[in-house]
């Protein structure tokens, strides 16, 4: 899976001849479709003096994926966390652009695949000033056979929406024979166990569930 965002818009390619619409809020209040010379790879514009409405939606998921809803109460509520909001939050546009773009391709799996991104990585984050490293997303689907289906994607921000873009993303899902990169996966396997999650824990704890030859548990 592929997720471009740029001046021209966004496109979100899934490699399968689909085109799901974005998460429903975000949509109506922000961003509308337009026509596609690719099969299978919507693109979305800003809709005309949409910003200010969707700007609302999106401040909610910052909070919640850079710090986290149960974090903020404890806190005693935003005002009280509002520092910790602030200096949570990345200060170039280079790296705000860049996790715009990958908050968006995460709300876009969970919302409209049946894949799921187990955390919320933006708030490990320990510095504001870079991105993090790793896979952009990686999304697991437990079918009732016992088989995990990883779904491995790639987001990108640019000011125009060009080949060499998206190639560039390609790219960056080939790695590691396109598989998950491992790191990532121990990453995310630290901090299900943290949270108490142990039987999703162990299944990013153990990369032969997730790196077998088996190709039914091959990314899609």
């Amino acid at each position: 899976m592929v997720t471009t965002v740029s001046n021209q818009g966004l496109a979100v390619s899934n490699g399968k001849g689909v085109a799901p619409g974005l998460p429903s809020k975000l949509s109506i209040r922000w961003l509308r479709r337009i026509s596609s010379t690719s099969a299978g790879v919507p693109i979305y514009e800003e809709r005309p003096k949409s910003r200010a409405p969707a700007m609302k939606e999106l401040s909610k998921l910052l909070c919640d994926h850079f710090v986290g809803e149960d974090t903020i109460m404890k806190m005693g509520g935003y005002p009280k966390a509002a520092n910790t909001i602030r200096n949570s939050m990345p200060i170039s546009k280079r790296t705000q652009s860049g996790d715009l773009g990958e908050l968006i391709a995460t709300e876009y799996v969970d919302s409209q695949t049946p894949f799921k991104v187990p955390i919320r990585k933006f708030r490990w984050k320990s510095d504001r000033k870079m991105p993090m490293h790793g896979n952009h997303i990686i999304a697991i689907l437990q079918l009732k056979n016992g088989t995990v289906k990883v779904l491995k994607g790639e987001s990108k921000s640019a000011q125009l929406l060009s080949n060499a873009t998206v190639k560039s993303a390609a790219r960056a899902l080939d790695d590691h024979n396109g598989r998950p990169n491992p790191s990532t996966l121990a990453f995310i396997a630290k901090r299900l166990y943290e949270a108490g999650r142990d039987s999703e824990g162990k299944i990013f704890a153990s990369p032969g569930v997730l790196l077998a030859g088996d190709r039914s548990m091959r990314p899609l």
